[in-house]
């Protein structure tokens, strides 16, 4: 008994001394980075260097250099890898060490690196040196992993019908060479579960979205569904997201104090709110000029609202079957949807779509494989 101890102890050891460590780099704390450090913390050894990216200048340019030595300290240490979320100042960091000392690196990116609108200040490549960061860091990692294959190339004719706006990191990096990967948002389906409490509304449409600047607003379609609302006073539309410091704004610009069946809540709502927003709605609208694959669209399928999307980027494969998709950028266009959604009745196959294609467990699944491939270890999937 003595000896099988002392064997076993001596194995332990050995597995922990051999384990692979990857070095996560967290540009922020988000819901979605944090649940890909727990996927991969059930089979590596994971040590996070969050940056706090939205911190002062100052203070994330100390976190840089800190990280620069943190990433240098693992040179003599054998598997290591590093593994970043968004293609930015951080990553191109990141990618600069992992080639300078011999280690495999992973960007995952979701969006800002895969487009440019400087009209509604989307995306990373308006600021030049930023933009240089963002080449860099995708050349010269190893892999990269988008949430959709739109990342990589796409042509969105819902802005622009007659000549399409090309999107995508091969659009904007020249001479990208990296291998990619596609790996689907993953979705914490227990939290959403029908409440059979909340009786859906017939007449009821909800959008939902975050907003930081005045582009945000154009770009979730905030102001087509205002004017959508203002042209049919028998439909309730709810509007969750608007930034309070834009309430003025769009009362000047839209006069919504004068439309009766419309709702505003400013900000963002705790998720139980919101939950039961998407319980109550029958149709949910998703009418981004560019999103890579919005959450608050699966959510609120997950919860049987009929979804509505335009035709961009992951929004038509979230959909498929289940909704309407709308394909240009118009008030008209965009108010036929709503009238066609609300006479669906399909609801439950939204749920089902979203179990099926974007589960977390399909998401964990997959980003073990890509990992273990990556470092040569066998899968166990």
């Amino acid at each position: 008994m003595i000896t099988y101890f002392c064997i076993s102890k001596q194995k332990r050891v050995f597995l922990m001394k051999n384990k692979t460590r990857i070095i996560y780099v967290k540009p922020a704390n988000s819901s979605f980075i944090r649940g890909d450090q727990q996927i991969l913390e059930k089979q590596y050894e994971v040590k996070a260097f969050l940056m706090d990216q939205n911190i002062n200048k100052l203070m994330y340019g100390w976190k840089l250099t800190l990280l620069f030595f943190y990433l240098l300290s693992t040179a003599f240490r054998k598997n290591v890898i590093f593994v970043a979320w968004f293609a930015d100042y951080h990553s191109a960091l990141m990618a600069f060490v992992a080639r300078l000392i011999h280690k495999k690196s992973i960007i995952f990116i979701g969006g800002q690196e895969a487009v440019s609108y400087p009209e509604l200040k989307k995306g990373v490549y308006r600021k030049k040196i930023r933009g240089i960061c963002v080449k860099y860091a995708l050349r010269n990692t190893t892999l990269i992993v988008a949430n959709h294959k739109s990342l990589i190339y796409h042509e969105n004719s819902y802005y622009n019908t007659e000549t399409p706006h090309i999107d995508g990191i091969q659009h904007y990096v020249s001479n990208l060479n990296t291998p990619t990967e596609i790996l689907y948002n993953g979705i914490n389906t227990s939290m959403f579960k029908r409440d059979e409490s909340y009786t859906k509304l017939d007449r009821l449409v909800l959008t939902v979205g975050t907003m930081s600047q005045e582009g945000d607003f154009y770009n979730k379609g905030f102001d087509l569904f205002i004017q959508v609302a203002e042209r049919n006073k028998e439909i309730d539309f709810v509007l969750i997201g608007l930034n309070p410091r834009y309430l003025e704004w769009t009362e000047e610009n839209y006069h919504v104090s004068r439309i009766q069946n419309l709702q505003i809540i400013p900000s963002f709502c705790p998720q139980e709110i919101l939950n039961q927003k998407y319980n109550q709605a029958k149709v949910f609208v998703q009418a981004s000029i560019t999103e890579g694959m919005p959450n608050t669209l699966s959510e609120a399928m997950l919860l049987e609202c009929i979804p509505v999307g335009s035709n961009v980027n992951g929004i038509p494969d979230a959909i498929g079957d289940t909704g309407i998709i709308v394909n240009k950028r118009s008030v008209d266009d965009l108010e036929k949807g709503i009238l066609e959604a609300l006479n669906l009745n399909s609801g439950k196959e939204a749920r089902q779509r979203v179990l099926n294609l974007f589960s977390f467990n399909l998401r964990e699944e997959k980003l073990l494989k890509i990992t273990q491939e990556l470092i040569g270890e066998p899968s166990k999937f």
